[in-house]
Order: C-alpha cells, then structure tokens, then sequence
C-alpha cells in the first residue's frame, strides 16, 4: 500500500517516552461478544450487513452513523421522560454489548426510577438497511409527568465530514467526521418522534431515511436477521475455559464476511476497501469452511493472470521516472508480462507494483489442502505452472534457487532487496514447487522439475541464508544476503524471515523450534500494560513484538502490526511452542480485542507502534492470518489433504481441560479422563482424510498418534507423555556493546592544549551538502528489482524523495584560520570554501576506500604549542553520510588506524549505535528502537550546533521552527516523512575513535561496507 498516508499520521518523534502509560480495558468477553459499561468510543465498532460498501457505525452508547462514499448520516437518540428530553449518549449508564455484528444496549439513568431502555441495532444483510429494535421497561408512571408516555426521538443529518482519506477508518480519519453537520439545513436532516411503549422498531431504509415499521413487520425481520446472524457466527464454534477464545467464532466470521464482496476477498472492510490478489485475507475462506467462495476468489484472479504477452524487454527493466528504483510499469517487461498476475479479479490488464503471486498461489496451495479435487488442480494447472515460470523468469534470473523479494509480502513498503536472495520469498517459492509437484503427480504431469527445485531451494536456503546456533543466540534464518557489493549475510532478520519459512515447511522441526527462541531472545518484547476494575486481566504475561528492530523508522519494517504478531504465533505453535505461541496470541487478541476502541477488532496496526499507534479496523490481512493462527495454530486443525492426511496439534495451554471446537469440515471434543487426553473427533472433508494428533516434546520433537480416515473416532493419549511446560529463551539478548570502542565517549576535558590537526585537503572530492545531488546510477542490478533511487535516499514507494542538505551555516561558523570550534573543548580543521568531504561508497562516484597517510608534514598542532607527532591516545573523528533500514543493525563502514608495526584498529561504523543518516535523527526507545545507552554527537551544518540530542535541542532553542528536511514529491507532494526526526540542513557526526598511543600512527582508511551507502570524513583531530 502506499506510505504517504502514514506520514501524514507520524507523530513528531523526539526522544519522548513511546508508551502513554497504563490503558484502562475497555471491552471485556462475555459469552460470544464483548462488553462496556459507560465507554466513550464513537463510531468504532462498524456492522456490515450485506456485501456492498455500505456499514453502520455504532458507538460503546446509542450514537450511530453511515457511512457509504456518495452518502452519509448521522443518527442520535433520545428519550423523553415526562418533560426531559435524554440523549441516548449521555444517560447515567449504558451497557454495551458486540456479538459478531450486531450491538445490543441497555440504557437507563438515575432520574428514570428504574426504567431502563434496550436497543438492538442491526445492518440488514440485503441492501443498504439498517434495523433497531427498541423496548422500554419498567418506568414507573409517575416518571412519565402529565404526557403519560415515553416519547423516542431520531434524527438524521449528514455527518459533518464526508470526505475522508481512508473511508473513515479508525486511526486515520477522526472520529469527529462522523458527528452531525452543524447548522443542517431542514432540508437535509429528518425527524422521527413515536410512543415507545412496549417493542417499536425504526428502519433506515436505502441509507436514504428513517420510518417507523410495525411491530409485526418489525419483529418478522428482526427474526429474519436473527436467523441469518446465527447461520453466520455458528459456522465456527469454541468452547473453552478462556472467555475472550470462546468470542473468537462470532467475531471471526463477522469479519470474514464484511471481507467478502460477493466475487473476491477484499483489502480491508473499511480502509483500503479494495479487491486484492495477494496478502493474506485469502486464507480466511478455507479455514472458515466458505470453500464456495474460495473457488470464486480464486477463479477471478486466475482470469486476471496475463496468458498473452512474452516478455520481449530483456532485464533490468528499471522505471527512469521512478529514479530506477522498481521495474518499469510496462507490457513485455519481464515482470509485467506471461505468469503476471493483475491488480483487479477478471481483468487481466490492470498492472499494479505489487508481486501478488505468491501469496495468491499459496492460498490456493492451502485451498487444495482442504480439498484435493484433481478436477479442480487440473483447472489450475496452467495457473500453477505459469506462475512458477514467472516467479523464476524474474526473481531467480541467475539460477542459484534463492529468490530476490519483490514487494510479495504485506510488509512490502520501503523492503527492497537489491537482487538480493531473500529468505522469505525462497521459502514460498520452496512450497509452492513442492506442492505444485505433489499436484503434478496427482494429475499425471511430470512432477521432478518442481521436486527438483524445491530440494534445490532447501540446499541453498540451508547452505548461505541459516545461520547456525552460536554462544549467545540460537539459530535461525538470515533477512537477505546481497547479490552487490561484498555479499554480505544480513543476519538481523525481520519476523516475516522467521514465521515464512516455518510455515512454508522449508525448514526442518529442530531448526524451526531454534528460530522460534531466537526470536525469544531478540525481537523486541513490548509488555502490554493493562488494568480493569471490572475485569480481570489475564495473570499470564502479556505481551506483542515489533516485526524488527532496524532503524531509522520506514513505514512496513518496524511496525508493531497485529498480522504479523498473529503469523509469528502460528510459527511458533507449528514449531511445537504451545505455551509460547499462546501467550503471544492471546495478547494480540487482548490488545486488539479488549483494550483498543473497538470491540472484538481485527486491526491492522497496534497502539504499541510508535508510529502510528491503534490503526484500522477488520483489516482483511489480519482477518485471513488470525484465522490461521486460531484454527491452525491454537486448535492445531491442518489439513494435508494433498497427502491424505488431516493433523490435529493442539496449541492451547496444557492446563486446559477440555476444549471443543466445530467447524463445517472437521470437529472434535477434548477432554482429560483417568490420565488420558481424549478426543473424539467427526471430519467431514470432501475427501475423507487419516487424522493423526501431533504433539510437541520440546526441541523440535513430536508424538504423533494415528487415527484412521473414518467420519467419526476416538484418539487418546497419556496426558503424561506431553511435556507440561516449554520455556521461552532469554528476553532480551542484546550485544555487548562497547561504547569506547564504537567512539561515543565524552571529548577529554580541558585537553585543547594536546590537539593536533590532521590536514585533509587534497583528499576531499565533494562538498558534504553535495551527497544527494549526486547521481548513483552505478554498479546496479543487471536484473529487475527492488533498489534505492538514483539520488541515493528513499525507496521504491518513495523513488523521489529527497532531503536539503547544506552547509552553509556550518562554513560560518568556521574561523579565520579555518578552525570550527564545538564548543566542547573540541575544534576541528575545516575550509569555509569548496570541498569540505571525502566521500566513500560503493558506488562507482566515489572510491570504496581511501587511506590518508598520518606524517608529521601532515599534522597541524594548530595554537596547542605542541610538536607534531603521530602517536595518539585517540582520534576525533568528524563524519558525514547516509544509511537506511535495509542496511540496519550491520557495519555500514569502517575507519581502521593503521600502525607502522603493521597492527591496526578499526572502528566499525554500524547503524544505530555510531553511524547516523546525514537528513534525520535516530528515534529511541527501550524496545523496537533501541541502542547504545550514549549517543552519538551530532553537529548541525545548518548552525554548527553539537548536541547528543540534536533535534530535541534545535526544537528547544528555535533553530528548528518546524521545518521539515526530507520531502516526498511523488504519490502526496506535500507530505514529509519522518518528520520528527528530520533535522533541517542536515547534520554530521563526531565520534572518538581510541588509539594506541604506544605504536606510531602511519595512516587512516576510511571504507565503505554496504550497498546503497556513502561514508564521509571531514575532519580528524588527534590527541595525544
């Protein structure tokens, strides 16, 4: 999706506390929905009725609103009693109820002597129609004054914001659009007033105006939608000690059907309401047992995957207008051509950036899981084989069956891999060849090719992307290695490069249990901190994680998103971690669920994400996972039809002593009796298939019980031979980091007088403003891909951005003699003209290393009265360049001292810890956006400023005035990024590199380590 609407959303980041606190919980489970007592949420919980675009609003009280793109109300409530008139919203007390599409409400307040007010609200499922249902208890006369009778009020006006940017989403459109328009013309708004004795009912009618109905007619569609409401939420039903898991079934399947419009699984229910080929909302179909609309779905997009145009254009087939940085959106490219699949079902001419393959192909992968209809495979058979040829044709391009990544997962924004191969995308492609070949072989074609690819995928995978188990951390998957430059392993993975494979099966079970404490100890743990006085929150601890913990902030890598917690709980119930995948779940659903505004919400984003906090509601990508994560992972329902088999791996708690769960295609009832895990079980596949309960050991073991194929039988187990508990590993591993060896210690006091001076001059080949004036248009990619735009900042959904850099305030600052003073005891040598820079980089425009000889010719002991010398107990260094998330939590570059005696020490310059973007600061926190305790110095070229704080400390003293640095041009003009950590003009760095003052210093090299970036020196100040 595109970023530019979550730039707009960034708060201004500075070094603030992330976390606001304690939440008080706002909705509580209760037999299948969730309640509130006196909420003040509006316009939060939507209600979809039928398939069309189309919703209710509902608040935690009796405040509603429409919302459709042409047409939207607002609809208040009130109640006279006697000769008061009480607004629905504002009584003494309101309890509030959410069961899978429909809220129910009892009113009542403190002057009505014990009357109270039921409402029940509805979206009908045909039509644009919405359904109350009101009944008054219980007042007594005298309450009632000289009128003798309760008078309902409703009143209809426009909402006061109509356009909105995400069609009123939570988290990205205010709540306050939905109010009623101020100064509504008669003409617009309606009124209704009616006796509300007894049961009355109200209907919107075609969002278009309100009538009182009948009783009768009333009650007959009431009944009618309570009907096709119970048909709807029974389709999954849970029953099990834990109240917030027995709410899951009604939840789920109301939002798996506001997802559905009629033909295809969408986007979003509300934000990005749009048809979508890949992601993960697809999977939901098949695990709720909709297998109808999962052939439509699949059908539609299969019309959608172009059959017609050879790719003619050889590789790379870059986008000039998009400053190289994504393939060129044009036909006969190799992406865009045979095997490509669409952006909209039935329509295979609508390109978009996205490589929807993937996701598509495994969820239809899964589907034949459930059902292996050999008519149905040979149907897809050409799609199945295509696709393959396409995914090798462009993302395997050199033959080495390690695929390059190319936006195919949802967290696709601002991941570019540079042909790079890339763990993720080779495990599905890994899976996607093993089944294809299964289904090759169950329909007569020649399955080796793909068994052939696949082993050839695992070999691989295995031999450069694992990296094996070492003294501090467990083993797991690489993020990427590079296909440039030196082909370094990036080994600080993304979740998304630790639940993929394990999902896919592309692993074996010990490294799958490995990976899942490697992220135990290494992604970043965010406690959920929650308190009820109505509820008891769950003793267990609570937590989510980031999906990584590289920096600086790009929207889509370091996000706290609830799809991505949701699959890496499913990774680790595969990998036999119950207890831990559990917690993890539990906690997603918790914070989600019960502590967001929304009740019982499938969101996209969490409130524990720096960035956005809580975002989006029934987003189709957390719908479709969490659907997994729940039948597959806590109840462990996997089907493996292709083989013939069904798995039953339980993943809730030990201590659970039954749990019972039905869907359409398979139930089962467990119990403990006499020391036996029992369950019986009754499966009602298209094909009968052998169940099998799996049950983890530890350390990637399992028991595995066979059943038989049978519709109904009994499996039992020892409760014995279960392991009771699995420990997560150590949380959290950090490297020892050694802040005097990454140069952040203090400048030596009162030590100016032992300063020499390093001259630089005719070794600079740029001015340091210069750097993303540049042109970086070499070495690149000889094949398509994602890659960082030509001028060297930003990414393929940004190709355009860029930052103002400029020195000039610094070169101000410089004296006559051409000395920058920084105020700390510190001075640096400097021109005040030309070239200030000696840039490194592994692009062609600047050398990849460069080495300055340290003579006594070469040093200037300034006014210090000291003779020069070359040996030094340390070197200040002054540094400018870039970095971006994608080279994060690796050395960007190095600065090595070398000896005359042929030793040498080296400073790794590694982002976050001492190595800083020349147009932003760093955002920290104790968790997704940690470091060193010390941070580097940074030096403002646009006032010579230093500060270890700058951008708090140029906001303090006015040298900020708000400006924003780094500008977006493309997609929304006007939006900045970041724009809490841009620091106007940009800034350098200055670190204290450690010396061996016993050996002489012959020279210093300054090189670059990583793809896309470029190092800077500008000036050295020795002490000795």
């Amino acid at each position: 999706m595109k970023r530019a609407l979550f730039y707009i959303l960034f708060l201004l980041l500075t070094g603030s506390a992330v976390y606001a606190g304690q939440r008080e919980l706002q909705y509580f489970p209760e037999g299948r929905g969730f309640v509130c007592e006196n909420g003040w949420n509006r316009y939060s919980r939507a209600l979809y009725g039928s398939h069309a675009n189309w919703r209710l609003e509902t608040s935690d009280r009796p405040l509603f609103a429409t919302y459709d793109k042409g047409k939207a109300w607002n609809i208040q409530l009130h109640l006279q009693v006697g000769d008061r008139l009480y607004a629905l919203d504002s009584t003494s007390y309101c309890r509030a109820y959410y069961e899978g599409g429909i809220r129910e409400y009892v009113v009542t307040d403190e002057q009505w002597g014990g009357g109270e007010l039921r409402v029940r609200a509805i979206a009908e499922q045909e039509g644009n129609h919405a359904l109350w249902q009101f009944e008054a208890k219980s007042f007594p006369k005298k309450s009632l004054g000289k009128h003798k009778t309760l008078q309902l009020i409703a009143l209809r006006r426009p909402i006061s914001q109509m356009k909105m940017k995400r069609n009123g989403d939570l988290g990205t459109d205010p709540r306050e659009h939905f109010e009623a328009l101020a100064n509504c013309p008669d003409s617009l708004s309606q009124q209704l007033q009616w006796d509300a004795e007894g049961t009355t009912y109200l209907r919107l009618v075609d969002n278009d105006h309100l009538e009182l109905i009948n009783p009768r007619e009333g009650a007959q569609r009431m009944e009618k939608e309570n009907l096709f409401h119970e048909k709807l939420i029974g389709q999954l039903r849970f029953e099990t000690p834990d109240p917030l898991i027995n709410t899951l079934g009604p939840t789920l399947m109301a939002a798996a059907d506001g997802l559905w419009d009629g033909q295809t699984w969408l986007h979003g229910c509300i934000g990005w309401r749009t048809p979508l080929a890949g992601w993960r909302g697809g999977y939901v179909g098949d695990v709720t047992g909709w297998f109808d609309r999962q052939l439509s779905h699949f059908r539609a997009y299969s019309r959608s995957m172009v059959r017609d145009i050879e790719p003619i254009y050889p590789h790379p087939a870059q986008d000039t207008t998009k400053n190289l940085a994504r393939s060129a959106e044009k036909w006969g490219t190799p992406m865009y051509s045979n095997g490509y699949i669409c952006k909209l079902p039935n329509d295979d001419r609508k390109m978009s950036h996205y490589d929807m393959n993937l996701n598509y192909i495994d969820e239809l992968l899964w589907h034949f899981q459930y059902d292996a209809d050999t008519a149905l495979m040979r149907e897809f058979w050409p799609t199945l084989k295509l696709h393959l040829e396409w995914e090798k044709r462009n993302w395997d391009p050199d033959g080495d069956h390690l695929y390059d990544g190319y936006c195919c997962i949802w967290a696709s924004d601002a991941l570019y891999y540079n042909s790079g191969a890339v763990t993720h995308a080779s495990a599905y492609n890994y899976r996607g060849n093993l089944l294809i070949g299964r289904i090759a072989e169950l329909i007569g074609e020649d399955p080796t090719p793909y068994r052939s690819e696949a082993a050839a995928i695992l070999d691989a995978m295995n031999r450069r992307l694992w990296i094996p188990a070492g003294t501090e951390v467990d083993g797991h998957w690489a993020e990427f290695q590079d296909f440039m430059g030196l082909k370094r392993v990036h080994a600080d993975p993304a979740i998304w490069s630790i639940y993929t494979p394990i999902d896919c099966g592309a692993c074996s079970p010990e490294q799958a249990y490995q990976a899942t404490r490697w992220v135990d100890a290494c992604i970043p743990h965010i406690p959920l901190d929650v308190s009820s006085t109505r509820f008891p929150v769950p003793s267990q601890e609570l937590f989510t994680i980031s999906t990584s913990d590289w920096m600086p902030y790009a929207w889509s890598t370091n996000n706290v998103a609830h799809e991505e917690v949701a699959n890496m709980a499913l990774a680790y119930f595969i990998a036999g971690r119950r207890e831990m995948g559990y917690r993890l779940l539990y906690s997603d659903l918790f914070d989600e669920m019960c502590a967001g505004a929304c009740p019982g919400n499938f969101g996209q984003i969490s409130y524990y994400d720096k960035a956005l906090k809580e975002a989006y509601r029934d987003f189709g990508d957390n719908v479709g996972i969490t659907s997994r994560a729940i039948m597959q992972g806590l109840f462990g329902i996997r089907p493996d039809a292709l083989y013939g088999h069904c798995y039953l791996q339980p993943g809730f708690p030990p201590e659970w002593e039954f749990a019972n769960v039905a869907t359409p295609y398979i139930s089962y009832r467990f119990h403990r009796e006499n020391g036996q895990d029992i369950y019986d079980i009754e499966q009602h596949f298209p094909q009968s298939l052998q169940v099998i309960v799996r049950l983890p050991l530890g350390d990637g073991r399992f028991l595995e019980v066979k059943g038989n194929s049978e519709m109904t039988q009994r499996i039992t187990v020892p409760s014995s031979s279960v392991p009771a508990h699995d420990q997560p590993a150590a949380q959290p591993y950090r490297p020892t980091l050694n802040e005097t060896a990454l140069g952040l210690d203090d400048i030596t006091p009162n030590a100016s007088g032992r300063h020499a001076y390093l001259r630089l001059d005719e070794y600079y080949n740029a001015s340091v403003d210069d750097i993303y004036r540049q042109q970086y248009l070499s070495p690149r990619s000889p094949y398509t891909t994602l890659e960082i735009p030509s001028q060297g900042m930003g990414d393929w959904c940004v190709p355009l951005m860029t930052a103002t850099i400029e020195d000039d305030g610094l070169r101000n600052v410089i004296s006559e003699e051409g000395f920058f003073d920084t105020g700390l005891g510190l001075r640096f040598r400097l021109p005040r003209e030309g070239q200030n820079v000696l840039y490194t980089s592994l692009w062609d425009n600047f050398p990849n290393s460069l080495t300055i000889p340290v003579s006594k010719e070469r040093i200037d002991a300034g006014s210090s009265n000291q003779a020069a010398a070359t040996n030094y107990s340390c070197a200040y260094l002054l540094l400018a360049g870039s970095t971006n998330n994608m080279q994060s939590r690796l050395d960007n570059g190095l600065v090595v001292a070398n000896y005359s005696d042929g030793s040498a020490d080296t400073l790794h310059l590694t982002n976050p810890y001492n190595w800083c973007p020349i147009e932003q600061d760093y955002y920290y926190d104790d968790h997704a956006y940690w470091s060193t305790s010390q941070h580097p110095y940074r030096v403002h070229l646009g006032s010579g400023k230093v500060s270890r704080n700058l951008k708090q400390d140029l906001q303090e003293t006015g040298q900020d005035n708000g400006a924003v640095n780094i500008h977006v041009t493309d997609f929304e003009a006007d939006t900045p990024i970041a724009k809490g950590l841009s620091i106007p003009y940009g800034a350098a760095q200055l670190l204290k590199m450690p010396l061996d003052s016993n050996r002489q210093l012959e020279s210093l090299t300054l090189c670059t380590l990583s793809n896309d970036v470029v190092i800077g020196l500008m000036a050295v100040t020795f002490e000795q």
